[in-house]
């Protein structure tokens, strides 16, 4: 939480593993998506004022990093899908379009980047417009599926994960997951 951005090896701060598991009438079901900074080499000093300023650090490896990062995903989870919740505009557009810049070589059937200003689109209220995003990535929900085990022990597995960030990954990323 105290800070963001990645190490060299592509190891981002604030990142979670978050698995739903419901249990129901002999069946077991689970869910697990991640969340984490965004994964290229900056840096915000948390402090007392309500956007603190941030610094990219040498951006000329941002493709590396990330692709460091992604690659580690994907060994881990198999497909994956990333939801970048940033702003386009002012400091977060920056980190936004660099996250972006730094997809777009890198991304493969079983990497997928997609942006979604949820500021813009949901506010502070509108969350019902998540639905929005929900419609783009149902073809990848559905593909990857969830872990499902039932009653006689037959099973079906998730084979890909949703990583999800904002600045901070609190708010936004915990609505949208």
């Amino acid at each position: 939480m105290w800070r963001r951005g990645a190490d060299s090896e592509g190891h981002v701060a604030n990142f979670v593993e978050t698995e739903q598991i419901i249990q129901i009438n002999g069946f077991t079901s689970s869910f697990v998506q991640v969340r984490g900074s965004i994964p290229f080499l900056w840096e915000q000093i948390v402090d007392l004022t309500y956007k603190p300023k941030f610094e990219i650090v040498r951006p000329e490896e941002a493709l590396q990093i990330a692709e460091r990062h992604f690659l580690d995903l994907r060994k881990m989870y198999g497909s994956v899908l990333a939801v970048d919740l940033l702003n386009k505009h002012g400091g977060e557009g920056r980190l936004s379009d660099m996250f972006s810049n730094a997809m777009q070589p890198i991304v493969s059937e079983d990497l997928r980047y997609l942006h979604f200003d949820f500021t813009k689109i949901c506010g502070h209220v509108h969350f019902e417009r998540l639905s929005f995003l929900y419609d783009q990535i149902a073809d990848f929900l559905v593909k990857n599926g969830y872990f499902l085990l039932n009653e006689e022990s037959e099973k079906m597995e998730q084979l890909g994960v949703v990583r999800t960030n904002c600045i901070d990954c609190l708010d936004r990323t915990n609505i949208t997951q």
